[in-house]
């Protein structure tokens, strides 16, 4: 196991984004994604945009926190690294992509 600084910031900015997740989905807080733009979801939508948002973001920062517990084995390969990120930020993003598609009214 090899650990660098690389490996703590990840850990930690996934921590954050964890924590920033939870506020969003626990609090209906979409004004932390959207600023101004909140009030273009419908009331009645908020509660699921907020928790898809929320799922959203804790999955992209389980995705960070992966990426830099792989990356603390040199011997396991790249692409494993990659996969990681990939499969669980980018389930992440399209779950936020959709979720916005659908739910914030233009």
């Amino acid at each position: 196991m090899k650990l660098g600084t690389i490996n703590f910031i990840f850990w930690g900015m996934g921590l954050f984004l964890i924590v920033i997740g939870i506020i969003v989905w626990a609090g209906k807080r979409i004004d932390l994604i959207h600023g101004d733009d909140a009030n273009k979801v419908k009331a009645e939508d908020i509660a699921v945009y907020s928790r898809l948002t929320g799922i959203g973001v804790i999955l992209i920062a389980l995705g960070a926190i992966a990426y830099g517990f792989i990356m603390a084995f040199p011997e396991i390969p790249v692409y494993f690294q990659w996969i990681a990120v990939v499969a669980l930020a980018g389930l992440g993003f399209l779950i936020m992509f959709l979720s916005r598609k659908k739910y914030f009214n233009k």
